[in-house]
């Protein structure tokens, strides 16, 4: 590729043709070639992930993914590549307590990640409901206790109050969650009603950026609404396993390109 040594597709395109033939090592050095040459293209780590994981090295998979978490810190790449990692330690390797780690280390950094919330919450209804209880409580009071949008807390804390009705062991913890809802709701009902009669503003026009820059009111309350929307797919009067799909929730937060994988150029492009 002398001639076109920064086309993201033909290199791709090359390093499948060698591994599709066999040869693992000269695929692996087109990719890390390239990277180097045009650095920052999340398509290509994941390129270099994918077949790092298809020639059964995990644990080189593993550092890959790990070490693009820490050079985004602090940028919505390294959530990205975070969930990347968690999926890989619980799907392949199987070890939820990593998985799980790297998660919430990942909601510290980024507590307004929706994203992040969802993927945790999907990993602890992997594991058996009834051992793992408190866990996935925890999750839910994470998000409650969040500076996110009342409209998602109420969905979670009604997802909340399905989940102990549905698994919960104790009729306590289910009371005290329907009455704490029950709060979130008044509390929302009391801000429309002040908002409709002009004694306060929408809460999406005060929402401001870090640099006390005034953040854009459509896309704000676009980005409110789809994931309202998301989450209020999962009908309370649908069955268990469809109310507990997490997966689903999911699907609509499509930021990060997750509908074409082989395009994440789009979204990321190089630095």
């Amino acid at each position: 590729m002398v001639h076109l040594p920064k086309k993201p597709t033909l290199h791709l395109l090359w390093a499948a043709f060698e591994e599709q033939q066999g040869d693992i090592k000269e695929a692996r050095r087109i990719l890390k070639t390239f990277q180097l040459v045009v650095p920052g293209m999340a398509m290509v780590l994941l390129r270099r992930v994918s077949l790092e994981r298809r020639s059964g090295e995990l644990v080189q998979a593993e550092a890959l993914l790990r070490e693009a978490v820490e050079l985004h810190q602090g940028t919505p790449l390294s959530s990205f590549f975070a969930i990347k990692l968690s999926r890989q330690l619980l799907k392949v390797q199987k070890n939820l307590a990593k998985a799980r780690k790297v998660l919430l280390e990942a909601i510290d950094g980024d507590k307004e990640n929706v994203k992040l919330y969802l993927n945790l919450l999907e990993l602890e209804f992997s594991c058996d409901v009834r051992l793992n209880e408190s866990n996935i409580l925890h999750c839910f009071e994470q998000v409650l206790l969040s500076s996110l949008p009342l409209e998602i807390k109420i969905i979670f804390s009604q997802r909340r109050v399905e989940f102990l009705e549905d698994f919960g062991c104790s009729v306590r913890s289910l009371l005290h969650a329907y009455d704490e809802h029950q709060k979130l709701l008044k509390q929302n009902s009391n801000k429309k009603r002040a908002a409709e009669n002009g004694l306060e503003e929408p809460e999406e026009k005060k929402v401001r950026a870090d640099e006390g820059v005034v953040v854009s009111v459509p896309a704000v309350a676009a980005a409110t609404t789809a994931s309202s929307t998301a989450l209020a797919t999962a009908d309370s009067s649908s069955s268990s396993q469809a109310a507990y799909n997490y997966s689903a929730w999911y699907q609509p937060y499509g930021s990060y390109g997750y509908q074409n994988p082989w395009n994440y150029s789009q979204y990321y492009p190089h630095s």
